[in-house]
């Protein structure tokens, strides 16, 4: 399987579906020409040190190697944000994850992101200190 390594191609991918899952996140979108499934990995600095992060996308990659041709669709791109469960999380729990995941995120029925903003509760506070008359 093919991986994303130019910038342009993970913000492409951002644009398409999104979807959370316990150890990562995986956004998809498909293409339009008729070629390989590509993936791509990233670990943000927030979750720890090189040496953690690195952990993180070697074991991404083994759950991607993990799966068949047939579980993976095809004409897609596929970017894998690595949360720090991934460590923890037994390795047959995030293959399953991940195959539920890539065929779950190209569905057109999938929210993109985190659905409706919440509605402040500041703007509720400042009415009812209001005095009324």
């Amino acid at each position: 399987m093919d991986t994303l390594k130019k910038r342009s191609e993970f913000l492409a991918v951002a644009k398409g579906g999104r979807l959370g899952r316990r150890a990562f996140v995986v956004q998809g979108l498909k293409r339009d020409t008729d070629s390989a499934a590509r993936v791509g990995y990233t670990v943000t600095k927030k979750t720890g040190n090189s040496v953690v992060r690195s952990r993180i996308k070697r074991r991404l990659r083994a759950a991607v190697a993990e799966l068949d041709c047939g579980d993976i669709p095809q004409n897609a791109d596929f970017v894998l944000i690595g949360r720090d469960s991934a460590l923890t999380l037994p390795f047959q729990k995030l293959v399953a994850d991940l195959k539920s995941g890539l065929v779950k995120v190209l569905d057109p029925a999938t929210t993109r992101g985190r659905g409706k903003p919440r509605r402040s509760n500041r703007q509720d506070q400042t009415n009812l200190r209001r005095k009324q008359g």
